[in-house]
């Protein structure tokens, strides 16, 4: 910058409108480490968040919410629990698009314990989303029976094992859980 010059100052965009005010669970990749945080709104220059994440303006992150594919972005303010990010490039927000809604995965690497037809099989969470989760095991299980997971110190009952392929199974809890419930079992600090 030449002496004298004005510096370029970049706009304030917090005040600016946003496409889409929304509330939903989305996935935050920072630091190797997968969050979970809620997504409060959406343009396709970026997003306003809530989550108990440790971010840092200028600090670069992906995000991602429903089945879609992650975007790149950086930290552009942190107030709290509550954070904006920038993307790196406009992404299409496709107000349509994503529907029937699937809840965001959250990679998820904890052990696991299935309890089914009397027995206890050990297993391997892979990830987690409000409404059920995705195990890797060794033993095979019978598909549509009912059984108990313990992860994390966490208990869930009455769980549907809804598919099977290779050693991996998915199951459906039998209530859906709370933001919170998913942010305390994600976000551990």
């Amino acid at each position: 910058m030449a002496i004298g010059s004005q510096p370029v100052l970049q706009p304030e965009r917090r005040q600016e409108d946003r496409s889409i005010r929304t509330f939903r669970p989305a996935c935050i990749e920072a630091e190797g480490k997968a969050y979970l945080a809620t997504m409060k709104d959406i343009s396709e220059y970026g997003c306003g968040f809530e989550g108990a994440i440790p971010l840092t303006p200028g600090q670069p992150v992906r995000y991602r919410w429903s089945s879609r594919a992650f975007v790149t972005a950086t930290v552009v303010w942190v107030d709290g629990a509550r954070f904006g990010l920038m993307n790196d490039a406009p992404c299409d927000i496709g107000t349509n698009a994503g529907f029937p809604y699937r809840s965001v995965r959250i990679p998820f690497e904890h052990s696991a314990s299935v309890f089914v037809c009397g027995r206890r099989i050990d297993a391997a969470a892979l990830n987690i989303a409000q409404k059920g989760l995705c195990i890797a095991l060794d033993e095979p299980i019978p598909e549509g029976c009912l059984c108990t997971i313990e992860v994390c110190g966490a208990t869930f009952p009455n769980a549907a094992i809804r598919w099977l392929q290779g050693g991996s199974a998915g199951l459906a809890l039998e209530k859906p859980m709370s933001l919170r419930a998913l942010a305390f079992l994600t976000n551990p600090e």
